[in-house]
């Protein structure tokens, strides 16, 4: 059964979300992926983000997707707009319209 988005679960990304924290972070996805739970991610704290955690969050979006699943990324900082940007991942991240808005492209 997949949960309403008023129902979805929430997960608060840290301030630094590096390739320390990758894998911790997978499992933790891979947890909701695997109940059917829809997904927020409240990324409002995140000051620093590096490739490896942007690409976990690309791989759930899509995973999610394909699965009809729905997962948002809310509240984005503006650290995690401008790295999604400069890795070409903001419409995969559904960030674009972000994006556009605070001038990056």
């Amino acid at each position: 059964m997949t949960l309403s988005m008023a129902e979805a679960a929430t997960i608060q990304l840290e301030a630094a979300c590096d390739i320390s924290k990758a894998e911790t972070f997978h499992e933790r996805l891979e947890t909701y992926l695997n109940s059917g739970s829809a997904v927020r991610i409240d990324a409002s704290l995140v000051e620093r983000v590096d490739t490896s955690i942007l690409q976990t969050l690309a791989c759930l979006i899509a995973t999610m997707e394909k699965q009809h699943l729905q997962v948002t990324i809310i509240k984005p900082s503006a650290a995690l707009i401008k790295a999604a940007s400069l890795l070409g991942l903001s419409r995969h991240l559904g960030l674009a319209q972000q994006s556009d808005s605070n001038g990056e492209n």
